[in-house]
């Protein structure tokens, strides 16, 4: 079993821990108290230059041609890495590995029924896991860092997200440039499938 498609199938579980209150977030978050500034005045100085880094985000239509959304049959030299029901995860034939100055170990285009909704990108070093936060960000700003303080990295935009995660033993990173509309319908479609196993269980089925 291919661990790197383990790795990001944790991310993309990651992605979905904080994808909501992002997502919120993203959308103004709650309302501000009495007495409070307006949002715009509580905004640091470079909250405009994030939000048009994120714009970049949602104007990423997909990836090396590939449209997010687009239909599994308009990919070519896709090879199947690991199949989970509805989500089905490839690796292509010939992949270029250098992007800017990162050098990756793989990337992984994953599938949900029948649709690209994600590309992820992995390296093995430390070099080459910097190199590639720093392209991430050089993209799509600074982004939101981890909730729990953690090595993670996380971008929001209306149409579009990335996750950043770095293994802090190890040197090796993973990051993940998703459809929010299609990451959502794969949450949806995890979290049914988690509940009825669930039910299973406990009847002994």
């Amino acid at each position: 079993m291919n661990r790197r498609v383990l790795s990001l199938f944790g991310l993309a579980v990651l992605a979905g821990a904080a994808f909501t209150p992002l997502s919120v977030r993203a959308q103004g978050g709650p309302s501000t108290p009495a007495g409070s500034p307006p949002p715009e005045a509580q905004q640091p100085p470079k909250g405009e230059d994030q939000a048009v880094s994120l714009a970049k985000l949602d104007g990423v239509k997909g990836y090396k041609g590939l449209e997010f959304g687009s239909a599994f049959s308009a990919a070519k030299d896709l090879e199947l890495e690991q199949d989970r029901g509805q989500l089905k995860i490839y690796k292509k034939k010939g992949e270029p590995l250098l992007i800017g100055s990162a050098l990756l170990e793989t990337v992984l285009y994953f599938y949900f029924d029948g649709k690209l909704y994600g590309v992820s990108f992995h390296t093995n070093d430390g070099q080459d896991s910097l190199a590639l936060k720093t392209l991430f960000g050089e993209a799509f700003g600074a982004g939101e860092p981890s909730a729990d303080g953690g090595p993670s990295t996380i971008w929001i935009g209306k149409k579009n997200g990335a996750l950043y995660d770095l293994n802090t033993s190890s040197g090796e990173a993973s990051a993940f440039l998703f459809d929010i509309k299609l990451h959502d319908a794969f949450l949806a479609y995890e979290k049914a499938a988690l509940e009825k196993a669930a039910d299973q269980l406990v009847k002994g089925e």
